[in-house]
């Protein structure tokens, strides 16, 4: 693993308060908007329910938690976590006025000691922010805990393409353009040259299916999104009869 990339997960939420300002912005200029459509996604894997509690994990200002509660009847309640004030500040700021706000609580939190109690919720999401943290075994095996029996996991995160063509280009557009471009908006390219690392060098695909299994996890499945350019991951801690 990259050794820049490794030495920055010990606060790398630091980086993400400074980068706060910019964050939502760039996210959406640097995906073309299709990271609209990544965080769509997760709602077809939704557990079944009338009350679903939902829990996301590296929450950021909210984009995957709230396009969910607003997309999705059956979640009722729903808690982001993120170690970066700053981001949660700004997500807190977009949801005060919305009428979905009394589903929402956005707090700082740990994802690999979340603090909550175990089997409290029926679903756990984590969008693009696996890779980031120190210990990816250890966010994993809280994820187990603190779900319900039939509850399930759902970790959207970038990966590479298999086609040879289309990964060039796109290792060409993360290791050139990305970074630059993000670093010009946001006026911090070490942060983007960072995530641009952590990009190439975290597990994907059925490597990273192996991870969420060794954690306890069944009927573990990969769907690749845009050609593998994202992959969003689910899980279920024990098989319960809904197709995933």
């Amino acid at each position: 693993m990259n050794q820049v990339a490794e030495e920055s997960r010990e606060e790398v939420w630091k980086m993400f308060d400074q980068i706060s300002p910019k964050y939502d912005l760039v996210n959406h200029l640097l995906s073309f908007g299709i990271d609209k459509y990544w965080r769509r996604q997760l709602i077809h894997h939704l557990p079944k329910g009338d009350d679903v509690r939902l829990l996301d994990l590296a929450t950021g200002t909210g984009d995957q938690l709230i396009t969910i509660v607003k997309k999705a009847k059956q979640v009722n309640s729903a808690l982001g976590l993120d170690m970066s004030l700053e981001m949660i500040r700004r997500g807190q700021r977009k949801i005060i006025d919305k009428p979905y706000a009394h589903q929402i609580t956005l707090m700082e939190g740990d994802a690999t000691a979340i603090n909550l109690l175990d089997e409290t919720v029926e679903c756990v999401t984590m969008s693009f922010g696996i890779r980031n943290v120190t210990d990816v075994d250890k966010c994993l095996e809280e994820c187990f805990r603190v779900l319900t029996p039939c509850g399930r996991v759902m970790i959207l995160e970038f990966s590479l393409p298999r086609n040879r063509v289309i990964r060039g280009l796109h290792l060409f557009y993360l290791r050139h353009v990305l970074p630059n471009f993000a670093g010009w908006i946001s006026r911090n390219r070490k942060a983007y040259r960072y995530l641009n690392n952590t990009v190439e060098s975290f597990p994907y695909g059925e490597a990273f299916c192996d991870k969420i299994k060794k954690a306890g996890f069944y009927r573990v499945k990969a769907y690749p999104l845009t050609f593998g350019i994202a992959t969003l991951y689910v899980g279920e801690k024990l098989p319960c009869g809904n197709d995933l």
